[in-house]
């Protein structure tokens, strides 16, 4: 049997999304801010307009909270994932050293089976 060679880093992106989204989110907090982050992070990243679902999007954040089922690893939701990614870095406006930090708290997530980690949790209303 061939394994999939890009298993590693769909889990690994996963995994970085899912500590990025539950340093900015909490579960069952109000819709509203995650609607206005998933279109801010398509506004600056899908250029088109048109590559990133934002039903898509949002699901992926409710997942990674807990909130929601797992959303398949298709290539709509590696893009979606991305974006939503990059949105959450930027915004945190994080040090080499808190990016290290979440890409290490990813891979354990990865290889641990997710949910041990909850690095540096805080909630988008503290930002406003």
């Amino acid at each position: 049997m061939v394994s999939d060679p890009h298993a590693a880093l769909r889990g690994l992106l996963a995994g970085a999304l899912l500590v990025a989204v539950r340093r900015r989110f909490i579960a069952g907090q109000d819709r509203a801010p995650v609607i206005r982050f998933v279109a801010s992070a398509r506004e600056r990243y899908d250029a088109t307009g048109s590559d990133v679902d934002p039903v898509l999007a949002e699901a992926l954040v409710w997942e990674a909270l807990g909130e929601r089922p797992p959303v398949p690893h298709d290539m709509a939701a590696i893009v979606a994932r991305t974006v939503l990614l990059l949105g959450l870095l930027e915004d945190e406006g994080l040090t080499d050293r808190e990016l290290d930090e979440i890409l290490v708290a990813a891979a354990d997530n990865t290889t641990h089976g997710g949910d041990r980690h909850r690095v540096g949790a805080s909630v988008e209303s503290d930002r406003e």
